[in-house]
């Protein structure tokens, strides 16, 4: 338990820092938006693609093949519990379709490239994280990006043509090169395997709190790993399998949804206090569900 709890702690503090030294620096006004705009095409562009791309190139195919049950479960997992809180949004809570989106977002999307790149290495190991962290990816950006766009009518873009866009952005791009070249059976040289460092930019708005930010939060961090975490007993699911999807869920929410609010004028002091509380109240939520299946 010790072990768990210090790994834990060694992979959230900085996280934690990160995000309340960006808060402190907007404050001062030593960065404005178009420097947190850059730094974020830096990770989203550079750093963060290498290092999806690297850890997936790295893994062999006996063990990608392996791990179809995992990209399964992760993918389905998302995609049915962001439809069904968009219908919950929208028809019973009756919110208009971007905000329901956004929020339905925030419970479905956990910030697994991002946080999850500093913490499920040090639970999980590389290969496991690598494979969990492009999943992911692709299903963000290949199912939930393209309905988020068509609900904002993005410069009145086809569906197909934002689909285009979607297969040209770095991160896709460098997960599914990865998967391509694991399953034609080449495997990364070990002279080419480095580690890259990334980082975490928060855009800063009003840090607010209330019962639609506690519930998208209860629901994001409690409730819908511990969902998925019951049917997967129901399916009688591996037990290393069951803890690699549950914890990647419990992941506190992704920075797209208060990306996007910020980008449209939708919402944009509740999507980015869900995300910061979210982020901050995962210290103690992701630390239970770990020690819960360790």
């Amino acid at each position: 338990m010790n072990h768990v709890l210090e790994t834990l702690f060694f992979a959230l503090i900085p996280i934690l820092i990160t995000i309340g030294l960006g808060y402190y620096l907007a404050v001062k006004g030593t960065f404005d938006e178009q420097d947190s705009h850059k730094l974020a095409r830096l990770v989203l562009n550079y750093m963060l693609p290498l290092n999806v791309f690297a850890g997936i190139w790295g893994t062999s195919r006996k063990i990608m093949i392996q791990d179809v049950g995992l990209a399964l479960w992760l993918a389905v997992a998302m995609v049915v519990c962001f439809l069904l809180m968009i219908l919950v949004y929208r028809y019973a809570l009756k919110n208009d379709a971007p905000v329901a989106i956004l929020r339905a977002m925030s419970i479905a999307d956990p910030s697994v490239p991002f946080v999850g790149s500093a913490v499920l290495p040090l639970i999980f190991g590389a290969n496991d994280s690598a494979i969990t962290i492009g999943i992911c990816t692709l299903t963000i950006n290949v199912i939930m990006l393209p309905i988020a766009f068509s609900a904002f009518g993005d410069n009145g873009d086809t569906v197909s043509a934002r689909l285009k866009n979607t297969f040209k952005k770095p991160l896709v791009i460098a997960a599914l090169l990865g998967f391509i070249l694991v399953l034609c059976g080449s495997q990364m040289p070990t002279q080419f395997d480095s580690i890259f460092t990334t980082g975490i930019v928060l855009k800063t708005r009003q840090i607010t709190f209330n019962k639609t930010i506690c519930s998208t939060i209860l629901l994001k961090n409690l409730a819908f790993p511990l969902v998925v975490w019951g049917c997967m007993a129901l399916f009688n699911s591996p037990t290393p399998l069951t803890r690699l999807v549950v914890v990647a869920l419990a992941i506190p929410t992704a920075t797209i949804p208060s990306t996007l609010a910020i980008r449209f004028n939708v919402h944009e002091a509740e999507l980015a206090s869900t995300q910061f509380w979210s982020t901050a109240l995962s210290f103690i939520t992701l630390t239970a569900f770990v020690l819960a299946l360790s």
